[in-house]
């Protein structure tokens, strides 16, 4: 209390509360006139504002802030506002004490922040003013103010700064600040305001910060100095982060050409290349403390950041990097054993991202040779051996795991190497050859008992897969990214595949018969079945030889030799229990693809001798099942979900869902579908298949049913439809338009076919449909005639309305046949108006083309109404033919006798009835077509030459189609002929006394 009766004024015999006094000051900071009574009263609130947080802001806040704004000239006072305002605004209690119960929460801290923030007179502009401020605590405090209005609202102290004219700019110049705290200070305030503001991220970079940070990093000691470097670090990896312009800026600025500077270390860490050994007279000198590990990562992360897929300065960053130099120290990071894993595996994917799709980079890489000294002892004189740098990364992808390191923080480093490797293959057929190239078998360039180094890239590789057992498989992550790199190697790319195929195991000088390496890989996985080894094994070779037999049906034959082969895939599809569900499915794919490439004339097992095995023994369908429980496992997902040779987190550890690579993932996904439809199509299916190169692509379009040699249930391509259709006159005409060499209406492209395809299947669809109620309604009769007998009183009326039914018929028949004929002098006319048209100038060709368009606008109109009435016809007789097939019925329930002789020629009636309805259905869609096909052409005539060149292709398809007439013409007189023969009574028309 004795402070309150100091600073309240009051008498001693009177006591004030802290509300009070808080007031009571507050209202002296306004009112008063004298500066020394202002200040006191400032330092009175700051001391009360430690433990009265909510009271003295919500009294003095406002006061505070207009004195700010109001006398700025001392530096005391305003370092009494500023450090007052700072703990108003300060979440927690700035001594770790307990706050009181009067003490302001972290909400009413955001109330106070948010109230300078909002004030009218803009009091942000005046703490931006006074970061030029020569004094040290008042710059110090207003920076620390300002990180502090941040930390509550962002987004809104942003917007304030950037409307300031030299808002950001005052901030960039804390950088050149030679007092050190302020310096870091505002360092760390540009990091927040730089984080995702893109506008600010361009106005400090344009304000010189590239080369004020660069020049820190500098000071500080470069990557080996403290967390200051790891800063200015960061606030570089803001300004960069996903912006063009800063990126552009930073590469013009030469900023690119410093990076290598950042990654030069003590220069002995180059002693460690020997086999992943460390020379133990440097090991001590070679320290990595966190810190440097730290900065080492954000600088990897600012290189890898520039050097994005799909940024359009890739290309550009890419080829700076590269004539700066940058990948030989990367390389020399990479291969320091002393360095962590997490430092080490950051270089070697920075190094693939920088040649990945480069071929000037990936070139320069080919040709960087590292030497390394041999292993054993140091003073030996054997001379160190220079190899290729891409040996040396395959070597620590596959190599062993140096002693004293822990194999998920191994783990990391083999998974970057071969996101390098593949970096340096992808979109390079040529090092892809060259890495098949030295594919040799292990006796010949050293074997896996002698050291991992000096054997060739292909030569560890296939050393590793086929001597797994003598580690007794305990690292399994060796085998897999051997598997994964020559699946790389081998991938789209038949003269790989076919290097791969000649390597054969077992010394023919020792009397050991030579073993393709193809089918010494499924002895392999054979054996790691058998022997319960990690699942990972058995998936690496079955995805291997997966992505090895693809679009490679030599590879197929060559696994074919050995029928164990395909006894063991089917006994792993076929397994209920032991056996993994991702192994059965990679099993599964992989006996599907040898079904689906079998494709040389001389294979030890032809599809005709694989498909019993595939429907009897395995089954489609089950083989279906076990592929598409392998593509829905979450393995595969979290496969498929990785980048390019990703396989493990940035810095550290195993995931644990990691079962397949990316390069099986990509192949799978563009052959399943096609996979799916081969494996249900037999064997000589597969061999006809006019689309079964196109299905081997990885897109299959099919629906309906397929021919006589198809399994049951087996989907068939959309195009093969037209094959069992080929039969109706609709198909046969459409067949006869579209054959190769064929001239379609009005000179269009000879391969064109005239109706559409979807059309032309519609059309089909409807003909099997009627086809279909015909073979019924005749199957119903049968059944009938079979169960009854009609007298011959109910048949002769019955034969009446017959005949009455088939004169009509005739006569509508005559009277589409004089249509047909009106149709085809229409269709003459037109040629000739065609013909004026073309030999008549542009003006006068003009008008006979609208002419002519209005013509078959009426024509298609009358087509339109013929066929409305001959629907309608068709309806009437089809009425009429079910009321007769009804009394058919009732007479068989009456159970009277019938006349054998006289149903079949009632039979015959209905039948040619029938067929004269199918036959007259056809003749009119046709000329639909037809007319619908010539009003399109001949909108499309552009030119008078042009349409001397349809006129051409129109007198062609003319002959056609009297042709075809002339055919009906036949058929109908083969009719009446037949119908005479039955004892009818037809009468002569023209063409017969022809």
């Amino acid at each position: 209390m004795d402070f309150f009766k100091r600073y309240g004024a009051i008498g001693p015999s009177q006591q004030q509360s802290p509300s009070e006094t808080i007031q009571r000051l507050a209202d002296r900071v306004e009112t008063s006139t004298l500066l020394e009574d202002k200040k006191a009263a400032v330092l009175s609130l700051k001391g009360l504002s430690r433990e009265y947080r909510k009271e003295t802001g919500e009294a003095a806040l406002l006061p505070l802030l207009k004195l700010l704004k109001e006398d700025n000239d001392d530096q005391n006072l305003l370092k009494a506002i500023l450090e007052t305002l700072i703990t108003l605004c300060t979440r927690d209690s700035p001594r770790g004490e307990t706050p009181n119960v009067g003490a302001a929460t972290g909400d009413v801290a955001s109330q106070f922040s948010q109230t300078i923030l909002d004030d009218s007179d803009d009091v942000i502009s005046t703490l931006l003013e006074l970061l030029g401020d020569a004094d040290f605590y008042v710059r110090y405090n207003t920076v620390q103010l300002l990180g502090t209005l941040h930390l509550h609202s962002g987004e809104e102290l942003q917007k304030r700064v950037l409307v300031s004219p030299m808002g950001v700019g005052r901030l960039v110049d804390l950088l050149s600040d030679q007092r050190d705290i302020i310096r870091n200070e505002g360092i760390q305030l540009l990091i927040a305001m730089t984080e995702t503001n893109a506008d600010i991220q361009k106005i400090v970079a344009f304000e010189n910060a590239f080369d004020r940070l660069l020049g820190i990093v500098d000071e500080e000691g470069g990557v080996r100095g403290n967390i200051v470097v790891q800063d200015c670090l960061q606030l570089l990896h803001n300004l960069l982060n996903y912006n063009v312009s800063n990126q552009n800026f930073f590469r013009e600025t030469s900023g690119v050409q410093r990076l290598p500077n950042l990654l030069i270390t003590d220069p002995s860490q180059t002693a460690a290349g020997r086999n992943g050994l460390p020379d133990a007279d440097v090991d001590d000198e070679i320290e990595w403390t966190v810190q440097h590990a730290r900065n080492m990562l954000v600088v990897l992360d600012v290189i890898r950041m520039l050097i994005q897929p799909g940024n359009t300065n890739t290309v550009s960053n890419q080829t700076a990097m590269q004539q700066c130099g940058t990948i030989p120290p990367l390389l020399q990071l990479a291969l320091a054993y002393e360095a962590p894993s997490s430092v080490r595996s950051q270089a070697l994917y920075a190094i693939g991202d920088i040649i990945r799709s480069h071929e000037a980079n990936q070139n320069l890489f080919q040709r960087i040779l590292i030497t390394t000294a041999p292993e054993g002892d140091v003073e030996s004189d054997a001379k160190p051996i220079p190899e290729p740098a891409i040996v040396i990364v395959i070597r620590l992808a596959v190599g062993k795991r140096p002693q004293g390191v822990a194999e998920n923080e191994y783990y990391i480093v083999r998974a970057a190497a071969a996101h390098l490797v593949q970096a340096y293959v992808g979109g390079n057929p040529d090092a892809q050859l060259a890495l098949a190239a030295t594919l040799t078998p292990p006796g010949d360039a050293g074997s896996a008992s002698e050291p991992d180094t000096h054997q060739s890239a292909g030569s560890l590789i296939v050393s590793v897969l086929l001597d797994w057992r003598e580690t007794g498989g305990e690292d399994v992550w060796r085998v897999w990214y051997a598997s994964m790199l020559l699946s790389t190697i081998l991938r789209d790319h038949t003269e790989c595949k076919e290097q791969a195929l000649k390597i054969t195991i077992g010394d023919v000088t020792k009397g050991e018969e030579p073993f393709p390496l193809l089918n010494e890989l499924m002895s392999q996985a054979r054996q790691a079945a058998q022997s319960e080894c990690d699942a990972r094994l058995s998936l690496a070779i079955f995805t291997l030889v997966c992505v090895w037999l693809v679009d490679f049906p030599r590879g197929v034959s060559t696994l074919l030799d050995e029928s164990s082969n395909v006894a063991f895939l089917v006994e792993q599809i076929n397994g209920s229990s032991g056996v993994n569900a991702l192994v059965q499915g990679a099993a599964a794919f992989l006996f599907g693809l040898v079904y689906q490439f079998d494709l040389e004339p001389e294979t030890p097992m032809s599809r005709e001798n694989l498909y019993p095995i595939l429907s009897k023994r395995v089954g489609a369908d089950q083989l279906l099942i076990r592929v598409q429980r392998l593509r829905d496992s979450k393995e595969f997902q979290y496969a498929v979900g990785l980048a390019s040779g990703t396989h493990s987190n940035a810095y550290g550890g195993i995931p644990i869902e990691v079962y397949f690579d990316n390069v099986f993932t990509d192949v799978f996904k563009k052959h399943y579908e096609g996979f799916r439809v081969a494996v249900r199509l037999g064997p000589s299916e597969v061999m006809a298949n006019p689309n079964y190169a196109y299905l081997q692509g990885g897109m299959a379009g099919y629906a309906g049913s397929v021919g006589s040699n198809s399994v049951p249930g087996t989907p068939s391509l959309a195009g093969a439809a037209s094959i069992s259709r080929a039969a109706s006159p609709a198909a046969t005409l459409a067949t006869l338009t579209s054959a190769p060499g064929a001239t379609s209406v009005y000179g269009a492209h000879p391969t064109e076919p005239m109706v559409a395809q979807s059309e032309f299947d519609a059309l089909n669809d409807k003909l099997v449909d009627q086809s279909s109620q015909i073979e019924a309604l005749k199957y119903e009769l049968e059944a009938a005639k079979s169960g009854s007998k009609i007298d011959s009183s109910e048949t002769s009326e019955q034969l009446v309305q017959e005949r009455e039914l088939r004169a009509r018929a005739e006569a509508e028949s005559a009277s589409y046949a004089a249509e047909i004929n009106v149709l085809r002098q229409e269709l003459s006319n037109m040629q000739t108006q065609s013909l004026e048209a073309a030999l008549a100038d542009d003006s006068t060709g003009a008008v006979k083309l609208t002419e002519l368009e209005g013509q078959l606008s009426e024509l298609k109109i009358k087509s339109e109404q013929d066929s409305s009435n001959w629907n309608t016809l068709r309806d009437e007789l089809q009425k009429k033919l079910a009321n007769a097939e009804k009394q058919v019925v009732k007479a068989a329930a009456a159970g009277r006798n019938t006349n054998k002789k006289k149903e079949q020629q009632q039979a015959t009636v209905i039948e040619s009835l029938k067929s004269d309805l199918k036959a007259k259905d056809d003749e009119i869609s046709k000329l639909n077509l037809l007319i619908e096909e010539l009003n399109e052409k001949v909108k499309a005539v552009d030119s008078v030459e042009e349409l001397k060149e349809k006129i051409a292709g129109l007198e062609k398809e003319q002959e056609d189609l009297l042709v075809y007439l002339a055919d009906q013409d036949q058929q109908s007189k083969e009719y009446r002929d037949m119908l005479r023969k039955h004892g009818e009574d037809i009468p002569l028309s023209d063409d017969d006394d022809e």
